[in-house]
């Protein structure tokens, strides 16, 4: 029996009302392979917002982009960091620079600065960490129907072959200044091709993508992914406001009011971050950030990125072109053919010369299950 007006619960704290706002702003990142790369553009002037992941000979990898400097290039850097070689892996990178004919990147400007806490932040780890805890506890990921009862999307696995598999392809994707102790990685037991990752660095794979799936393609579902919580778009969303629209929140009231407290907090979490009613939260900027850095990772970690724009046509073939399907991994983006192409044209721009630019680790057999 749900609670009557008068058996309602007692009002929240402020810290756990600022954590129920935070959830409505937390977005699973839900497959989005390969939109249009703003900074594989042809336009000269560039600017590129995101970390220093990688140092390969003679370039920074920031943006997943190769970053090369001159005498010319004016650096700004806070406290003890003076010059571009002594910028730590992870920091904050502004650049601002034109694309050279053999894909680099020549900045004029770089600003880096730390990545320490920022608006949102903490509340949104908080919440991220209340709806995992909530799935681990149930064993099982769910949602909340718009009549406000409980869904399960499936039962939460933790471990086994599957779970191991994808937790070898993780630990290979995640650049170094993320520790493979502070990430967790489940699979959800449900036939849909999804993945989804919070900024709390919970991983959750679907066992039907595992299914299908090479670990190539895999890794390349898996790194877009990680990308979000890396480039902390949850945060970055919640700042913009975008918390999951007037249907995310309504569920949300609808999760409270279940009578099983672990369902409710499952629910709410669930739902906030977007598994069936607040579809896309993330904007298109961070979906294109993510198509990106995800590919950076993959062929960092020595998977094949050649298979990333046959893989987004499968996912056309298996659901439609562009339209609106269960698992929402089709957000605002463009067409299959398009995003294909954009995929294609990364690589050229990236990766196509594999012999200068060497990933960080050699290539494993391709396709290894």
């Amino acid at each position: 029996m749900k609670p009557t007006m008068t058996q309602r619960r007692p009002p929240r704290s402020p810290a756990a009302a600022r954590a129920a706002i935070a959830l409505a702003a937390i977005a699973f990142a839900f497959l989005a392979i390969a939109a249009p790369p703003a900074s594989a553009a042809t336009s000269k002037d560039l600017r590129l917002d995101g970390y220093l992941e990688y140092r390969k000979a003679g370039a920074l990898i920031i943006d997943a982009q190769r970053v090369r400097t001159d005498a010319k290039t004016r650096f700004k850097g806070p406290g003890k960091i003076k010059s571009i070689a002594t910028v730590p892996l992870g920091y904050e990178m502004q650049v601002k620079g034109t694309r050279q004919r053999d894909g680099t990147i020549l900045a004029r400007e770089i600003v880096a600065r730390p990545n320490g806490r920022a608006f949102m932040e903490d509340e949104i780890l908080q919440g991220t960490n209340q709806a995992e805890q909530a799935y681990v506890k149930a064993q099982k990921v769910s949602d909340t129907g718009a009549d406000g009862k409980e869904k399960s999307i499936g039962a939460l696995v933790t471990t086994g072959p599957q779970v191991d598999r994808a937790r070898r392809i993780v630990d290979r994707l995640l650049p170094a200044y993320i520790t493979p102790k502070s990430v967790r990685v489940y699979v959800v037991d449900n036939k849909e091709w999804n993945a989804m990752a919070m900024a709390n660095y919970s991983i959750y794979v679907f066992s039907g993508l595992m299914a299908d799936l090479d670990d190539d393609e895999l890794a390349i579902v898996l790194g877009h992914e990680i990308a979000h919580a890396t480039h902390e778009h949850s945060r970055r969303q919640a700042k913009k406001g975008l918390i999951g629209g007037l249907a995310g929140t309504v569920a949300i009231l609808s999760a409270e009011m279940l009578d099983n407290d672990l369902a409710r907090q499952a629910a709410q979490g669930a739902t906030a971050l977007g598994v069936t009613t607040a579809s896309n939260v993330y904007s298109r900027e961070d979906e294109d950030q993510a198509d990106r850095v995800g590919l950076r990772y993959v062929y960092e970690a020595g998977y094949d990125v050649t298979k990333a724009p046959n893989l987004w046509k499968r996912f056309a073939d298996k659901y439609g072109d562009g339209s609106k399907v269960e698992n929402f991994f089709f957000g605002s983006h463009s067409l299959s053919s398009e995003r294909a192409a954009d995929l294609e044209r990364e690589i050229r721009a990236n990766y196509s010369d594999p012999a200068k630019d060497p990933p960080s680790r050699a290539p494993h057999g391709a396709g290894a299950r």
